[in-house]
């Protein structure tokens, strides 16, 4: 009995030692201030070459103290900064969230429209986190661009601001960034109590190797302001690459390289013509943009086309075209029978009826705006970096997209994830 006694006395301690720890882990307080940091521009080669002139508040002290992500993606087709900045914040593709691009084609008008003229179709981070702290939460972003302050505040957010150069100023755009947000911190007292805030940032990492150094004096002086006054395992930074980057000119010709141009006017008046031929005469395709393709829906009501049958013509002429490698139709992404990227790189109300596919090395071109896009299925590298509460000092070399980043800090803050989110955290 005595034995059995001491045994139960034994199991009880280690049981209540093992609860306990148990209860220090799951109410460590949550980070009381998270950074995110999109950049554009930012690549992982450029970031590697330019190392040795970093200082070891930036770049260097990220890499070496956070959790690197090395092979970072997006989960959709051509990102640039408007819908890049849209997926990190909403944790979904522009399928759900809505936004396509810097601007897309407006069905009704036929006129472009910028994507601050619009609105995300889902929930932010920063709109969970209002939601959750019942509007205590302090949101804040600063930007170099309009759209990029636009949509990393999100919906409810106190402030965004999009800061240009002044011409009397000396710094480089990305240290006024710091400053504005610095001041920003103090001002409102972001991070200065237990109910989380974030701030949203987004820079220009450039092309050069100046460039990269003085990004990386500006995130440094961030950071390290940030630490002195919070604390680093009150801090949360996240710091990833928009994808987004400044065209490349390259003479393929040159080298013997297929190549060409696909010129969408001259395209879709080709296109009506093969199509008045089957139907007769009238204006099948009533805009082309960017790849894409509208057709005229009044004029196959009038004639009693159905979209099935338009499309598989269309599909099977422009085929034929030269550098045409393939064509998808709005119904097949909708459907989700089509190529993955292309599909989350889709929105019903914001594209096209077609979507046109060049192949690598040729050009799509619209002469009336000007429109130039090379096609190249690879893209460079750029890494996911979090740094600061409870994270761990870490490389992963396995490929990882950027829709699971808003999952990730939604998890570190205790807050539901955007509510299109349907990814899981990096950790």
């Amino acid at each position: 009995m005595r034995n059995h006694f001491y045994l139960s006395i034994t199991l009880l301690a280690v049981l209540g030692w093992h609860a306990g720890a148990q209860a220090q882990v799951g109410t460590r307080q949550a980070p009381k201030l998270v950074v995110s940091i999109t950049i554009d521009q930012l690549r992982s080669d450029y970031l590697e070459t330019f190392a040795t002139n970093y200082s070891e508040e930036g770049f260097l002290r990220l890499l070496a103290e956070g959790t690197v992500f090395e092979n970072a993606s997006y989960p959709f087709a051509d990102p640039d900064r408007a819908s890049a900045i849209a997926t990190i914040v909403t944790g979904s593709t522009p399928f759900y969230h809505s936004i396509t691009g810097l601007q897309w084609l407006d069905r009704s008008s036929l006129q472009p429209i910028r994507c601050t003229d619009g609105e995300l179709a889902v929930t932010t981070i920063g709109d969970e986190l209002k939601i959750a702290t019942d509007g205590a939460a302090k949101i804040y972003a600063f930007a170099p661009t309009k759209e990029a302050a636009f949509l990393s505040s999100g919906h409810v957010s106190d402030g965004s601001e999009y800061i240009t150069p002044s011409k009397k100023s000396k710094t480089p755009i990305n240290h006024d960034i710091t400053t504005k947000a610095l001041a920003c911190v103090n001002d409102k007292r972001l991070g200065a109590d237990d109910t989380p805030d974030l701030l949203c940032l987004s820079y220009d990492a450039g092309t050069s190797a100046d460039s990269y150094i003085q990004l990386d004096q500006a995130i440094g002086t961030l950071i390290s302001t940030l630490e002195k006054q919070i604390g680093k395992e009150q801090l949360l930074v996240m710091l990833t690459s928009t994808g987004s980057y400044s065209a490349e000119t390259i003479d393929y010709a040159r080298y013997h390289i297929p190549t060409g141009n696909l010129e969408m006017k001259r395209t879709a008046n080709l296109l009506n013509m093969y199509l008045g031929a089957l139907w007769g005469q009238g204006q099948y395709i009533e805009a082309s943009y960017k790849n894409q393709l509208f057709f005229n829906h009044q004029l196959l009501e009038t004639k009693h086309i159905g979209m099935t049958d338009i499309i598989q013509r269309a599909q099977e002429f422009l085929c034929q075209l030269a550098g045409v490698k393939r064509v998808y139709s709005g119904l097949q992404l909708i459907n989700n029978n089509a190529d993955q990227k292309v599909r989350n790189s889709y929105h019903p109300q914001r594209c096209g009826d077609l979507l046109i596919e060049v192949a690598p090395g040729w050009h799509i071109q619209n002469e009336d705006t000007g429109y130039d896009k090379l096609s190249q299925l690879s893209a460079p590298s750029f890494p996911i970096i979090f740094y600061g509460a409870s994270v761990k000092a870490t490389r992963v070399q396995r490929p990882v997209t950027t829709d699971r980043i808003a999952p990730t800090i939604s998890k570190a803050i205790r807050i539901r994830a955007p509510n299109a989110c349907t990814s899981e955290p990096l950790f």
